[in-house]
């Protein structure tokens, strides 16, 4: 994320009710409802997504969403991991880790490295490091999740109190590693130091942009083919220097994504690429970014906002970026958004974005999920404590949502009482979603118009339209 700043939340308002009717849409004639069927789980050839158009697909054609958490801020800052454990104790830490956010019923997870983490020093790469961090991808795709190998960076490096590319980048260094500075991101626009390191890796013909990529050249080769791995996130919220951010993005970061996405789409031509502005347009949640050139991209900006309320805004500001990445021809993935652990309205601001996730039909993942003691730059933004106990914001990312649809989904949603709505024009093949059992203490109860489905799995119902059905409408309710 950008900043430390104190993030807050309004109630989102969404239009009247859960079915496109409810948006402005005149209810349509639906087949009768149908009862329980046995349904097998679908088994795509592989794991990978395309992009087609604003759609997110898998290998069996079906629209999917990603509904997901970053691991985390703590894996800015040395061992890398976003959870502490003993030494030795890495694999005892992390299945309950990954068991954890499992249980939340989440299908994505968004994994932060560093460059410094991966190459301490020129030349060399950390095996132990890279050996952990494809331990954690694997142990998510087991787990279902899929993985965006996100290169991370804040403020260029730790000796300004960042993270992300390597000491031996900069030409000295103008101090040691820091992680104390609860105003960090004003490094961008107030630090010399900050500015000139971005000012060299921008330069034409920089050595240290061609480091940067052949290590992305490494990752890319490590993770193309790994089980899971979605998406490659070229660099989380690029600095701009001392140029001008608004003649920057255009002239300096689309062309430099476009540079970076084709080389690294040679060397994985089935894993999506993630392009993003800069951090400060994740406040005010407009951009100069142009689309850069190539297939297979997703446009992953980020939103923080600094007021406290109850979310109302949030619906509002993010079409905004669904606008942009209609403009682009591109899915949308809210790459972070997040909320101060304290804050008590947390759950609130939180549903809303989730909320306005789904009546966008887009993608995103929640700002994070560290099990740490120690904090980077005094962010309590984690979903959980230092001892893994859950604070109030992880209510809101445990709800129902459609994993994969079989079909073009019109509309969906979830009331303040937990109940899904989904609409979608079927296609041939089975429809996914996603219940958390947690979501449905009591049990659900599931109706399904113009189709059949199987709920024997407290994880997942599973759909599939009845032949010669235009429409199919589902309500899942707990009960």
């Amino acid at each position: 994320m950008l900043a430390p700043m104190r993030v807050t939340g309004l109630a989102l308002a969404l239009c009247g009710s859960l079915v496109p009717a409810g948006c402005g849409e005149s209810e349509k004639a639906l087949p009768a409802a149908s009862g329980a069927c046995t349904l097998e789980r679908p088994e795509p050839a592989d794991w990978h997504l395309r992009a087609d158009g604003t759609r997110l697909r898998d290998a069996l054609g079906r629209v999917v969403f990603l509904r997901g958490v970053n691991m985390g801020g703590h894996s800015k800052l040395p061992p890398f991991s976003p959870f502490d454990y003993p030494p030795g104790g890495f694999d005892a830490a992390l299945a309950p880790y990954v068991s954890r956010a499992a249980a939340w019923g989440i299908d994505a997870a968004r994994v932060p490295f560093t460059w410094e983490a991966v190459e301490p020093n020129r030349g060399t790469d950390d095996a132990e490091f890279l050996a952990r961090y494809d331990a954690l991808l694997d142990a998510l795709w087991r787990h279902g999740l899929y993985t965006i190998v996100d290169a991370h960076q804040d403020v260029y490096a730790q000796a300004f109190c960042g993270d992300g590319f390597p000491a031996w980048t900069l030409p000295s260094v103008p101090g040691p590693p820091r992680h104390d500075c609860e105003n960090w991101g004003f490094a961008y626009t107030n630090d010399p130091g900050v500015q000139g390191a971005f000012d060299r890796f921008w330069a034409a013909g920089s050595p240290v942009q061609e480091g940067y990529a052949a290590m992305w050249d490494r990752m890319a080769a490590r993770h193309a083919d790994r089980p899971g791995v979605v998406a490659f996130e070229i660099m989380n919220e690029p600095g701009w220097g001392s140029a001008d951010l608004r003649t920057f993005e255009p002239a300096v970061l689309t062309p430099f994504f476009t540079r970076l996405a084709a080389r690294l789409r040679a060397r994985a031509p089935s894993t999506l690429l993630l392009f993003e502005p800069t951090g400060l347009d994740g406040v005010t949640v407009e951009t100069t970014l142009e689309r850069p050139m190539g297939e297979g991209l997703v446009f992953a900006p980020h939103y923080y906002q600094i007021g406290v309320g109850n979310g109302g805004f949030v619906a509002e500001e993010l079409r905004k970026w669904a606008a942009l990445a209609t403009r682009f021809g591109t899915p949308l993935l809210l790459g972070e958004f997040g909320v101060a652990s304290d804050d008590s309205a947390g759950a609130i601001y939180m549903r809303a974005h989730f909320d306005a996730l789904d009546t966008l039909q887009a993608s995103g993942t929640e700002w994070e999920y560290s099990v740490t003691a120690e904090v980077w730059n005094a962010e309590h933004l984690s979903l959980v404590d230092a001892q893994g106990h859950e604070l109030p914001a992880a209510a809101a990312i445990v709800r129902p949502y459609p994993r994969a649809v079989a079909g073009e989904p019109s509309a969906f949603a979830v009331d303040a009482q937990g109940v899904l709505s989904l609409r979608y024009a079927p296609a041939a093949g089975t429809t996914e979603i996603a219940t958390p059992a947690r979501a449905f203490p009591g049990g659900r109860s599931v109706t399904v118009e113009g189709g059949c489905h199987d709920d024997s799995d407290p994880e997942r119902v599973l759909v599939r339209a009845s032949p010669g059905a235009g429409e199919v409408v589902v309500r899942i309710a707990p009960r």
